[in-house]
């Protein structure tokens, strides 16, 4: 399931995600925080600020922006169910 730019909810198989992987931009939920708490990695290449929630994400998420053939970066695009 992910959050289509319309605002809608949408249910997919998981074997359609390459055909709408242009829709998914925005989390499909908030990320737990803290006063003080750091989650935003800025991406040069996206030229914003990307969300994570582990050291383990924020380092796949720095290697990928130097990637080339990497086109975009989103941030917990959909729910798995």
């Amino acid at each position: 399931m992910y959050v289509a730019r319309d605002g809608t909810e949408r249910r997919v198989p998981w074997a359609w995600l390459p055909q709408v992987a242009g829709e998914l931009r925005d989390p499909v939920r908030a990320f737990p925080s803290y006063k003080g708490q750091r989650h935003y990695p800025w991406s040069a290449r996206q030229g914003r600020r990307i969300e994570f929630e582990s050291w383990v994400e924020c380092g796949h998420l720095i290697a990928l922006d130097f990637d080339a053939a990497v086109t975009g970066i989103v941030a917990q695009p959909f729910w798995l169910l």
